[in-house]
């Protein structure tokens, strides 16, 4: 074996399995991007659609602009807070029940809005409870 090199015998499947030399260019480094778990993440809730439909309802021919729309989307949120934490309040002072119902949300709306708004909110919560009632008894 004086002076002969012995090559190496490679198989098909054995130089798929190598990786492949590059002699031209560097190679590029690829950055991948991570991504954000959404555990740690709240999402804020999101009632433009509803804020768009209702508008449409009252006013066909008035449109909305974006900041207008995200001025009532916080709107909506903060008062459902409002309402939310209130009714939250009037549970907890009567004893052991864990499940909101209908009064304990009618009386924060009677204590949170003023006037006019508190009659129309009670009406409009009262047909909702009454519609979904008589949808869920077919």
């Amino acid at each position: 074996m004086s002076g002969s090199k012995k090559t190496p015998t490679i198989t098909y499947a054995a130089a798929a399995a190598a990786p492949a030399k590059k002699t031209a260019a560097p190679a590029k480094k690829t950055t991948m991007k991570k991504r954000k778990s959404k555990a740690g993440k709240s999402v804020k809730p999101n009632f433009n659609t509803y804020i768009y439909r209702v508008l449409k309802e009252t006013h066909p021919s008035i449109g909305i602009t974006k900041k207008s729309m995200g001025i009532m989307n916080d709107f909506v949120i903060d008062m459902m807070d409002k309402l939310a934490s209130e009714a939250k309040h009037d549970l907890g002072i009567t004893g052991k029940e864990k499940t909101m119902r209908e009064w304990h949300l009618n009386t924060a709306v009677k204590l949170v809005l003023p006037g006019e708004l508190k009659k129309h909110g009670v009406n409009e919560g009262t047909k909702a409870i009454h519609n979904f009632n008589a949808f869920k008894k077919k």
